[in-house]
Order: C-alpha cells, then sequence, then structure tokens
C-alpha cells in the first residue's frame, strides 16, 4: 500500500479515462447497433448484404488488430486520428457488431401474433414496430445487452497499447516506477471487478424485472 498510495491521484484520472472511453465506446456501438439490426430487419436487400459481411468482417478480426491499424496503418494512408477518437470509433464500431446481433434477436423472439394482432386492428408497420414490438424487445434486449456493455468495459484496457492513458496503462507506469506489480494491478483488477460487477447486477435486475412483466 505504500507504493500504491502515492499514485492514487494518477490512478484515479485513468479510472477516469477508462470509464470515459467506455461510456463514449457503449454509445457509440448503441447507436449502430440499433441502425445495423433495423437495416437487417427492414430494408432493402443490398443493405442487408453489405451490413452482413461488415458483421462478418468485424467479428472475425480480434479488436486488438484493428487498434494496431487505427493507430499505425492509418497515417500511412494520410488519415490522423486522435488515439482517443480513434479508440471509441474502433471499440464502438467492433461492439456495435454485437450490439447488432442483440437488438436483431430481441426483435425476432417477440411472436409474429404481435404483428399480426396490430394489423388486424389497422396499425401501419411502423407504428406496430415502435408501440407495440419494441417494448417487449427491449425487455428481451435488458440482459444481453449489459452482458456486452461489461465486454465493452474489458475491451477498452487494450487501448493500453496505443497509448492512451487508461487505468491499465497508467497502472503499468506506477509498476514501472514502484516495481510493485502485485499492489498495483490488484488495484487495478479491483477496477474493473466494480465497474463489471456493478453492470452485471444492473444485467440481472433488468433480467429479472423482465420475467416479471413476462
Amino acid at each position: 500500500m505504500d507504493a500504491l498510495l502515492p499514485s492514487l491521484p494518477l490512478l484515479t484520472k485513468g479510472v477516469v479515462t477508462t470509464l470515459y472511453l467506455s461510456v463514449a465506446s457503449t454509445a457509440l456501438a448503441t447507436s449502430l447497433g440499433i441502425i445495423f439490426a433495423t437495416i437487417q430487419l427492414f430494408a432493402w436487400r443490398p443493405l442487408k448484404w453489405i451490413v452482413e459481411s461488415y458483421l462478418y468482417i468485424v467479428r472475425g478480426v480480434p479488436l486488438l488488430v484493428l487498434l494496431f491499424a487505427m493507430y499505425y496503418a492509418l497515417p500511412y494512408a494520410g488519415v490522423q486520428v486522435e488515439p482517443v477518437v480513434g479508440g471509441i470509433v474502433v471499440i464502438g464500431a467492433y461492439f456495435g457488431a454485437f450490439m447488432t446481433e442483440v437488438f436483431r434477436g430481441a426483435v425476432l423472439a417477440v411472436p409474429k401474433g404481435q404483428w399480426e394482432a396490430g394489423r388486424a386492428i389497422g396499425m401501419r408497420t411502423p407504428r406496430i414496430l415502435l408501440d407495440v414490438v419494441l417494448v417487449q424487445a427491449l425487455r428481451v434486449a435488458g440482459a444481453p445487452y449489459i452482458n456486452t456493455t461489461i465486454m465493452v468495459v474489458k475491451g477498452t484496457s487494450l487501448v493500453a497499447v496505443i497509448g492512451l492513458a487508461d487505468v491499465t496503462f497508467v497502472g503499468r507506469q506506477i509498476v514501472e516506477r514502484t516495481l510493485a506489480p502485485f499492489e498495483v494491478f490488484g488495484a487495478v483488477a479491483f477496477v474493473y471487478f466494480v465497474i463489471c460487477y456493478a453492470l452485471s447486477r444492473l444485467g440481472r435486475h433488468v433480467e429479472k424485472k423482465a420475467s416479471y412483466v413476462h
């Protein structure tokens, strides 16, 4: 603890960076997931093929490789991206592919009878989707959405390889200075545990609420 206490302000800054990256990346991933799921379910077939190609490619390439490509390959192509912006875009785009499956699966989980009932009383497809299907789909998507958000939080630890001062990067710097890896990385692990545990508890709460409603 003597080696860790003087470094707590620096470690706190790393935690703030991790939280910022997690929130921003989750927001981007959620937006992309909703858009791509909508395209997969309702759009013109060529657009579906484009989205499906994106999903297969992104899910088939490790996140670390995508981060390296953004940080090292893009400058050779004349594209300069700030590491923070690039990290958020890459992580958001990567997990957007997983969010797409979360939302698409949730909509498909709603019984077809709900669509038919809406049409039977004269509702149009957009109205059925907004007033009937999405209400039920969001309940189904709650738990897997939280699980994917936990994956995003863990994924942000990889930005340390491109020099972003998240909690993992800061922890490594502190270890190099204090030579106390057990205490420092124990604190880093505890930070991730607290964030992910809080999210997992939220996921269980959402799942219970959804089961109760159904």
